[in-house]
């Protein structure tokens, strides 16, 4: 599916709630990624990153439901949250995939065409990463991960994406840790999919404008 047609489409997609607290956000990254994107899988991965965090941020808030969330299905939006606490939920869940593609960072990197310094420039500036979202990364998350694998990650995750954007009673035990690590091992799967893929055609296209590939 070209570019701009892709966008054309997220946008006619939600004017809704889902529009004006996420889908404006996405709109902005996918918009930001279209321009920055030099080769058809760098695009392919920016815009795939942006749609999973949309979709697993708008599956929990309840304003779509693109994503199962199991035993998370429960959880509740603060009275009082705004699109600013959206966008804080997104860069905590793209952070948190940030560090699970460091898993494959090889090949990411490689099948990019890019150092890994471009790839964090490029990362920062397409998500419009601030200070609040690189603090999070730096001191809770990362630290998270390398004491704890994927465990500590989720588990990090998950209670700051809560804090930021979920009442505070909102359960998060073993089950709900275990439902969050199913949709973030997914969001890998559909990087390591999409980088898979040959570029010796056009890309397939779909009806939905939020499908990732694979």
């Amino acid at each position: 599916m070209p570019v701009l047609t892709f966008i054309h489409d997220a946008l006619a997609y939600a004017k809704g709630p889902h529009f004006r607290c996420l889908g404006r956000h996405t709109k902005t990254f996918c918009s930001r990624a279209a321009r920055q994107a030099k080769t058809p899988v760098q695009r392919r991965v920016w815009f795939s990153t942006a749609i999973s965090a949309d979709e697993v941020i708008g599956s929990l808030a309840r304003l779509e439901t693109r994503r199962p969330m199991g035993s998370l299905a429960n959880w509740q939006v603060q009275p009082k949250a705004d699109r600013r606490r959206y966008l804080k939920a997104l860069h905590v869940y793209l952070s948190a995939l940030l560090l699970l593609y460091g898993t494959c960072k090889e090949e990411l990197l490689a099948k990019l065409g890019m150092t890994e310094g471009e790839f964090m420039k490029a990362w920062q500036g397409i998500f419009l990463y601030d200070a609040a979202a690189q603090s999070i990364f730096d001191k809770v998350l990362t630290p998270a991960f390398r004491e704890r694998g994927i465990d500590g990650l989720v588990t990090a995750a998950g209670e700051s994406i809560r804090e930021v954007l979920f009442q505070p009673d909102s359960p998060f035990g073993k089950q709900q840790q275990e439902d969050l690590q199913d949709l973030m091992v997914d969001d890998l799967a559909a990087l390591k999919r999409n980088l898979a893929r040959r570029d010796d055609g056009p890309a397939p296209s779909s009806s939905s404008p939020f499908r990732k590939g694979g």
